[in-house]
C-alpha cells in the first residue's frame, strides 16, 4: 500500500482555499455592513437648498475627524449671521477663517471629493447621511484603498441654535439625557 504524496498537498490547498474564502466573506459582510448611503454626483444641490432653507443662519457645530492612522480630532465652530465667528480643533483656538468646519464648508468638501472622484475612478467611494428635516450633512466618509490614500469620517456630533437649542441630534420621545449628557 503507497501513500499518496499529493494527499498532504490537497489537504494544505483546500485550508488555504478555505481560509481565503473565510477572508473574503468578511470582507464582503464589513463592506455590506455600512447602510450609509453612496454620494452621488448631482445629489449636494437638493440638500444645500434644504439646509438654506430650512438651517438657521445662527449655529454651533460640533464635529468628529476620523483620519485613518490617526487619532479621532474634534472641530466646534460657532456661525453667526451665516459667517464663520470662532472655531477650536482639539480643544485648541483656530484663527484661520478657513470655514471648513462649517456646514458651508462641509459642503464644499463634500463637493470637491465628488469631483476628485471622478477623476481617479474605482479606488475611492464616497458615502454621505443627511438630516430629513433641514438637509445638513451629519455623516461623511470618504473610503479609499488608494495606495496612499486616507480613509476619513466626519460625523457631525451636535448642531445647535441659540434660538431653536439642539438641532442634531434629536432626541427621540422617551430618551432622558443623565446629568453627564449621555
Amino acid at each position: 500500500m503507497t501513500k499518496s504524496p499529493s494527499l498532504p498537498r490537497t489537504i494544505l490547498l483546500a485550508g488555504g482555499l478555505a481560509a481565503l474564502a473565510a477572508v473574503l466573506i468578511f470582507f464582503i459582510i464589513t463592506a455590506f455592513a455600512d447602510k450609509t448611503a453612496l454620494l452621488l454626483p448631482g445629489m449636494l444641490d437638493d440638500w444645500r437648498e434644504r439646509w438654506s432653507r430650512e438651517g438657521p443662519g445662527d449655529y454651533d457645530l460640533s464635529i468628529s475627524i476620523q483620519v485613518d492612522r490617526q487619532d479621532e480630532s474634534r472641530a466646534e465652530t460657532k456661525v453667526r449671521d451665516g459667517k464663520l465667528v470662532s472655531q477650536t480643533y482639539n480643544g485648541l483656538p483656530r484663527a484661520s477663517s478657513d470655514d471648513s468646519y462649517t456646514i458651508a464648508g462641509l459642503f464644499r468638501t463634500m463637493e470637491r471629493e465628488l469631483e476628485l472622484q471622478a477623476k481617479q475612478k474605482g479606488d475611492t467611494v464616497l458615502k454621505a447621511e443627511f438630516d430629513q428635516k433641514l438637509g445638513t450633512p451629519v455623516v461623511f466618509k470618504r473610503l479609499t484603498t488608494r495606495p496612499g490614500g486616507r480613509s476619513v469620517v466626519i460625523n457631525v456630533i451636535e448642531l445647535s441654535s441659540p434660538k431653536a437649542g439642539t438641532l442634531f441630534p434629536v432626541e427621540q420621545p422617551g430618551q432622558t439625557k443623565d446629568r453627564d449628557g449621555q
